[in-house]
């Protein structure tokens, strides 16, 4: 399955809109590293982007065996 992303700056600014297909997120700098600190930045989205994998990972291999979840939680330190 393949797919794009693409992050696009916000009228000159720091503050980008990221998307994929029709989502899309707040990407962004804490105002002390000269950001507007309206979004998640690099490291936060790459930390998501791990969990989220491991969740939905979780979610597909117990249901491929009979496994109902009904609460994952996880954690990425960095």
């Amino acid at each position: 399955m393949g797919f794009a992303v693409e992050v696009r700056n916000i009228d000159g600014a720091v503050t980008a809109l990221g998307a994929a297909g029709p989502h899309t997120l707040v990407i962004d700098r804490p105002a002390a590293a000269g950001g507007g600190d309206r979004g998640f930045n690099g490291s936060e989205l790459l930390h998501q982007a791990v969990a989220g994998c491991i969740s939905n990972d979780l979610f597909r291999e117990a249901a491929g065996r009979g496994i109902q979840l009904t609460q994952v939680v996880i954690t990425a330190d960095g």
